[in-house]
């Protein structure tokens, strides 16, 4: 199977992995013959590309490290928090002023989100609880690309972070209480995005000073929004709030500094002294990390190896250096169901296939399936390499447009 945009998708093709609605029921199920009424509506429910049958290595899926209808359930949950948070807000802080303005007519009550919105926040810590006990019985991070296909980015953009970043503090043996806060900031920690124009968002040149200051302001009206709200801690709050510090000062908006370690801040974590809290810089890379690996409106999401090659760029001058190391060693830069072709330097140089497993012991010496030759021919009875037993073999991910025809047949065509 192989991921394909929806754009282009031609009616014929077969769906290799069931689709889930926001309450985490079946949308279209795996072997769904997808026709041109179902390919636009699935454009309207804003989906960017789905998982087809190739006929060639549909044996081959992706685990995910939470399940599919725990993500989907969680990402309507967040979405209808925002609402309720956003519509609350703009209510009792309507005026002039901006930002600024805004905040100071919130006061200094919690907000009243009424009964809708407080089932949204109660549901938004029963879905905590599913999502931190499906990554604490998990024992491989192989799966971390498999929702990252929607439009309604923010939303979605926020479980993937949280799922992130509770994988995270697992490995770094955060206690329970703290993994829930860690994964509720992550979840909310764009809900100062919902009063900026959609248009900012989603720009895919280069933002003016203008919006790139308007972009600025989101984790400020995120942490007065959420230390408003009626959760157990004020540390979700600040995972909003920080997220776009960096270890070396010049983030944003409080140019804090952090010192690249983990230390002892697992258990002493303390605000102030113009320093990151531990769980908002393992937010931040959780969040550099979803926003690599996602498809965009405007762009496809990157590989895995050059996710994993751009957060080690990024470590130690704006990312944590050990909880990037700690991200390196659960992450595979091959994941399952990778496309991947074989660089010069070995017998199979050029030659094309899948990873059809990862061993959790050593995740970037993947086994692979080789289904095309150097010369773009099908392989018959193609080998699988374990390249723990295969020295001097390195790997290339393929886009989606760098696939030979071979590897993008469809298996069957509607009448």
């Amino acid at each position: 199977m192989y991921r394909h945009s929806l754009e282009g998708l031609a009616p014929g093709e077969v769906l290799a992995k069931t689709i889930y609605d926001d309450s985490g029921r079946p949308l279209l199920t795996a072997g769904t013959v997808l026709s041109s009424t179902y390919i636009r509506a699935l454009t309207r429910r804003g989906l960017l590309s789905v998982f087809i049958r190739d006929g060639l290595a549909d044996d081959v899926v992706p685990n995910d490290l939470v399940s599919e209808q725990v993500r989907a359930s969680i990402t309507g949950h967040v979405a209808t928090a925002f609402t309720s948070i956003a519509l609350v807000a703009e209510e009792r802080g309507a005026g002039g002023g901006g930002v600024a303005g805004m905040v100071d007519r919130l006061g200094e009550e919690p907000l009243a989100l009424g009964d809708k919105g407080e089932r949204a926040v109660a549901e938004l810590y029963s879905d905590i609880e599913h999502l931190i006990t499906e990554v604490l019985e998990s024992d491989s991070a192989a799966g971390l690309e498999s929702l990252k296909s929607h439009s309604s980015y923010t939303f979605e953009h926020s479980v993937d972070v949280a799922v992130v970043g509770v994988m995270l503090g697992k490995r770094l043996a955060l206690p329970y209480d703290r993994l829930r806060e860690l994964a509720l900031g992550c979840l909310m920690h764009d809900i100062g995005k919902t009063y900026i124009d959609e248009a900012i968002l989603e720009k895919a040149g280069k933002l003016t000073p203008e919006e790139f200051a308007t972009i600025q302001q989101h984790p400020y009206l995120g942490f007065e929004l959420l230390r408003r709200m009626p959760f157990q801690s004020l540390l979700p709050a600040h995972v909003a709030y920080q997220h776009h510090e960096k270890q070396g000062g010049g983030g944003y908006p409080r140019g804090l500094i952090g010192n690249n370690t983990i230390g002892p801040r697992t258990v002493h974590e303390q605000v102030g002294a113009g320093r990151m809290l531990l769980i908002a810089e393992i937010g931040a890379v959780a969040d550099v990390y979803s926003a690599l690996a996602s498809d965009r409106p405007y762009r496809r999401a990157m590989p895995a190896d050059q996710v994993a090659a751009t957060l080690t760029k990024m470590a130690g001058k704006h990312l944590n250096k050990e909880v990037v190391g700690w991200l390196r060693r659960l992450v595979p830069a091959y994941p399952v169901g990778t496309w991947i072709e074989v660089q010069p330097g070995s017998r199979w140089a050029g030659y094309r296939g899948v990873v059809i497993s990862v061993p959790f012991t050593s995740l970037d010496e993947p086994t692979i399936r080789l289904m095309v030759d150097a010369k773009g021919e099908a392989v018959h009875n193609p080998p699988e390499i374990d390249l723990r037993d295969q020295h001097g073999v390195s790997l290339a991910s393929l886009a989606d447009e760098d696939l030979p025809p071979q590897l993008r047949r469809p298996v069957s065509r509607a009448s």
